[in-house]
């Protein structure tokens, strides 16, 4: 699924994003205010956009001019949340 705004899409991340990301989530002051460990390499960003990033609801925020990732977005749904959220909220 894809997700349009006028200015951006929300799309799945794709492994073709992983330089994209690493270059956002090399950044010390970016990734661990987000919950994120700082990225060491692309190959440690595209194995992130595998295992983690490729999750139901969780989305890559896309410029529609780049179409280059330069955000992440996801929806987490009653306990898949970490917030302790009923199973009817996001």
């Amino acid at each position: 699924m894809i997700l349009e705004t006028n200015r951006l899409y929300l799309r799945p991340w794709e492994e073709t994003d992983a330089e994209n990301l690493y270059e956002m989530a090399k950044n010390p002051h970016v990734g661990p205010s987000a919950g994120w460990p700082v990225h060491t390499s692309v190959e440690n960003s595209a194995q992130i956009i595998r295992d983690v990033l490729s999750a139901e609801h969780t989305y890559a925020v896309t410029i529609k001019k780049k179409c280059n990732a330069v955000g992440s977005i996801g929806l987490m749904i009653g306990s898949k949340s970490n917030l302790g959220v009923s199973a009817n909220e996001a």
